[in-house]
């Protein structure tokens, strides 16, 4: 979680007050139809698994259907390497986890517009099959892969871990790549990862590991959709932009099997050879795509941002009015 959350800081970025904002949204229709669109490709960063959801909207060329805009999207790394992009000034737009949102929103006024999924089901423990691990705390004296500093190891140390009993030192941390985990796993040099997918799947289907648990009780693990405070000072755009990304969302809900060999084609692109139509599948079944900002999401997001504060990873919180706006896909679904 610390390289997640470290790096950036400095001043709050400045959007467009709600006054403002409730004008342009009742003219945008009006300036659409009279042709005032952006001339500009929105540029716009994404991630083959956790920004999934982008991914298809992309490759499927949904924005296209409005004609409002175009997309020039760059397949990135992380969500760290969106946030700094945008930070930069390189992107305008992109998907991440809620802590490079944070560090991005404190730092550099990032706006949360809607949330591309929910993957709280897409990470967990894998066991490895056959060593005679049946449930968390069976984890004491053994070895657990864990990529440290991530989201998903630090859910694993801070919460699952004590829920089941186990103490720092009770189990020895190997840290790892996740892209490493599980060959790890089927040597034998582990005999537990904290992963994500297509990882655990993969070490599912090939008959290497046993899923343990998956952490969506524990934490929804949502990934942002994220604009620059400059793209927000463009009142009409993100109102525009989400009425495309619901086209995107219906997409994603009723063409299962289009959308899996959309992910099956970029992941083998990307050398993630064991990514099968089978894996795909599952993963699209496990990722809840439910865009609304909702307030039990916004105070987990506060929340996070509180503890992060608390630690010295950001100065000062972020102005919630500015950097969280529900009121956009609101006005993109009733405009």
């Amino acid at each position: 979680m610390l390289d997640r959350r470290s790096a950036l800081r400095g001043l709050l970025g400045v959007s467009l007050g709600p006054g403002a904002i409730g004008w342009a949204l009742r003219n945008a229709g009006a300036q659409i139809s009279s042709g005032n669109r952006r001339q500009q490709p929105i540029r716009m960063g994404i991630q083959i698994f956790t920004g999934a959801v982008a991914t298809v909207w992309v490759e499927k060329k949904i924005y296209d259907q409005r004609r409002f805009f175009t997309v020039e999207a760059r397949q990135m790394a992380d969500g760290r390497s969106v946030r700094d992009a945008m930070v930069a000034g390189q992107l305008d737009a992109g998907t991440m986890n809620i802590t490079p949102f944070i560090v991005g929103a404190a730092a550099s006024g990032l706006t949360m517009v809607g949330v591309v999924s929910l993957g709280g089901d897409t990470v967990g423990v894998v066991a490895r099959k056959g060593a005679g691990i049946g449930g968390i705390a069976d984890l004491k004296g053994r070895r657990v892969g864990i990529s440290v500093g991530s989201t998903t190891g630090n859910i694993f140390v801070r919460t699952v871990a004590p829920q089941a009993g186990l103490n720092p030192g009770d189990y020895q941390v190997v840290n790892m790549r996740p892209a490493d985990q599980v060959a790890a796993l089927a040597a034998g040099s582990v005999d537990a990862i904290t992963s994500f997918e297509p990882y655990m799947t993969v070490a599912e289907t090939e008959g290497i590991g046993v899923t343990l648990m998956r952490f969506g009780a524990i934490d929804p693990n949502p990934t942002c959709l994220v604009l620059t405070s400059g793209l927000v000072e463009e009142p009409a755009t993100p109102v525009r932009f989400l009425k495309s990304w619901l086209d995107g969302v219906d997409y994603w809900r009723s063409h299962t099997d289009e959308v899996a060999d959309v992910l099956v084609q970029l992941a083998t692109s990307a050398g993630y050879g064991n990514v099968t139509k089978a894996v795909a599948g599952a993963l699209v079944k496990q990722i809840r795509v439910e865009p609304e900002i909702t307030p039990a999401l916004a105070e987990h997001i506060k929340r996070e941002a509180e503890q992060m504060k608390a630690a010295n990873l950001i100065r000062a919180l972020p102005d919630w009015d500015k950097v969280l706006r529900p009121d956009f896909l609101a006005a993109a679904r009733t405009g």
